[in-house]
């Protein structure tokens, strides 16, 4: 006896350890995770489940590590033995819903939610989630029970009633269905809404003397209702009074008792039929000229009417005074500024468009678009350290949904800025962040490309760039004299000189070597340069003396005398 006693005693001892041992370490662990150290959170909760493999709450929390790094998975695995081991335990049941569902796994999620709803019958949240996930997998009748359960708890609700109703006629039970909605009107005997939206519905279902009976006893309570007025609208128009559905909707259109969301729900219906009637462009924009004299604040209304001008391609400074107009009243609108700046881009404002653009910087600092614009005006200010600043903000303060590419195109212009103050190692940093953020950015590569090649540095990887720039635009003359310029550098003269032509044909007759765009002083040096190593020296100092001629900024003191001697002579 003595001897199993200590067995058991010994036994005992080994359990306290065990469990002693494991609460420190489940501790660590969650210390760990709190502070964000997933990689060594994951060590100690594993660490954990060496102690004891059926700690439910190890391998929860392993679950969750593995989702958060995104490694679903192992994360789903973790989850379910975690739940496996502690079946009443719902959270640890609620995550793993949340993450089924997320995923489409809706049979998969739904014993868990009924799990759930047994232990929780009081949780509406979790109700809502089993209606709604029956009435998808076509459990009607269990859709509405649900429904009816949730109604126990909230109360009666226009909502509810509604989706039962829906899921009633679903069945071909109208009877039930309207039935429903009587008794939402029963509850709510006062709420004109709820009587409205029986009407509606047997408009709807094409019985219009019932919804007229309906509607007719409305008015009679309350004959202002705007409501009222909007689905009688629709009714007029469903009976082919046409008469009588402009005579109501201009009354109420321009009734000074009309509510806003009446007015703007007119509004857009009345253009909506108007457009699909090819009615004169003049003709609705007067409706809303009329309406905007008396109710000349509204942003809903100067927005549909902007919408509605641009949809019939009227003139943009139409549009233009409009969102103008919606700036005066809310001045932090989004809608309008970036339209404005979109606007003023398109015209080549650039005075105006830096207005537009500190204004969104202002009230918008999050959005990187209106810091690129700004650090664009800069930089062709030759403002380079407050271009660099502007950017270098919107790049920090950029929020989630910032389009990458444009994240690139903004380290990329910082480059430039860099290398045009002289600051070539900072420029090249800049350009390596811009590639990180999208590698396929040809401009970036481009002039990554070429600033390499006039440093005379890491050559190969200035070809592989360029090269990356001229497949993707193969006739962009800019992008065939980097390439041609770094194949020079690197020695490859006839190579140089095969891409140089489709820049500099040979055949292009001096007028248009003075007039064309892309064949400035800097480009015709380089095609003189090239033919020169390539024995060509009459073509070579035709060229240069064309770029001399052209006196565009790219002309330098070697340029000079290149042309003057006419010889060679290399860049220091």
């Amino acid at each position: 006896m003595r001897a199993l006693v200590s067995i058991f005693m010994l036994f005992l001892c080994h359990f306290a350890v065990a469990q002693t041992r494991l609460d420190y370490f489940m501790a660590e662990a969650t210390k760990s995770r709190m502070a964000g150290q997933w990689s060594r959170a994951s060590e100690l909760y594993t660490h954990c489940l060496q102690i004891d493999s059926c700690s439910a709450e190890a391998l929860f929390q392993l679950g969750r590590i593995h989702f958060y790094l995104r490694q679903d998975s192992m994360g789903l695995e973790y989850l379910h033995r975690a739940v496996e081991l502690d079946p009443d335990n719902t959270y640890y049941m609620e995550p793993l819903a949340a993450i089924l569902l997320r995923q489409g796994c809706e049979e998969d999620a739904l014993p868990l939610l009924e799990r759930i709803s047994e232990l929780q019958g009081k949780r509406s949240d979790v109700l809502s989630h089993l209606a709604n996930m029956y009435a998808k997998l076509g459990r009607l009748e269990d859709a509405i029970a649900t429904f009816d359960r949730l109604e126990m708890l909230e109360g009666k609700m226009s909502q509810l009633s509604n989706e039962k109703f829906s899921l009633y006629m679903e069945m071909g039970d109208s009877a039930r269905a309207f039935a429903e909605l009587q008794s939402l009107c029963d509850e709510y005997p006062a709420d004109m809404t709820c009587r409205i939206g029986m009407g509606y519905c047997y408009q709807q279902l094409g019985d219009f003397d019932t919804a007229m009976k309906i509607y007719e006893g409305v008015r009679e309570v309350d004959p202002s209702n705007g409501m009222l007025q909007t689905v009688l609208l629709e009714y007029y128009l469903a009976q082919g009074m046409d008469s009588l559905y402009e005579v109501t909707r201009d009354s109420i259109l321009y009734a000074k008792e009309t509510d806003t969301p009446t007015r703007v729900a007119l509004l857009q219906q009345m253009t909506e039929r108007m457009s699909a009637d090819s009615v004169d462009t003049d003709c609705i924009a007067a409706h809303y000229e009329r309406v905007l004299q008396s109710d000349s604040a509204n942003v809903d209304i100067l927005t549909m009417y902007a919408a509605f001008l641009n949809y019939r391609q009227r003139p943009q400074e139409q549009i233009c005074t409009l969102m103008s107009r919606i700036l005066t009243i809310e001045p932090d609108n989004e809608m309008a500024t970036q339209w404005l700046l979109q606007y003023y881009v398109s015209r080549r404002d650039y005075s105006s468009l830096e207005g537009i653009c500190w204004r969104g910087m202002n009230y918008h600092p999050d959005e990187l678009l209106y810091s690129y614009f700004l650090g664009m005006i800069l930089m062709e200010r030759d403002e380079g350290e407050k271009a660099l600043e502007v950017m270098g903000r919107g790049i920090r303060l950029r929020n989630e949904g910032t389009r990458l590419a444009l994240v690139s195109d903004a380290f990329t212009i910082r480059g430039d800025i860099y290398y045009k103050m002289g600051k070539h190692e900072e420029a090249f940093l800049e350009y390596d962040s811009a590639l990180v953020y999208n590698k396929d950015n040809i401009l970036c590569l481009n002039n990554y490309a070429y600033y390499l090649s006039l440093r005379n540095e890491k050559l190969d990887k200035a070809e592989e760039m360029s090269y990356r720039t001229i497949k993707a635009e193969p006739v962009n003359k800019t992008y065939l004299d980097t390439y041609a310029w770094i194949l020079f550098m690197q020695g490859k003269f006839s190579e140089a000189q095969e891409y140089m032509d489709k820049v500099v044909p040979r055949d292009s007759s001096e007028q248009f070597l003075m007039s064309d765009e892309y064949t400035g002083s800097a480009i015709l040096e380089h095609a003189g340069d090239i033919a020169w190593m390539n024995g060509d020296e009459s073509r070579a100092v035709c060229m240069w003396q064309l770029a001399v001629k052209r006196g565009d900024p790219g002309v330098t003191p070697v340029l000079h005398k290149k042309a003057r001697k006419k010889r060679y002579y290399q860049h220091k």
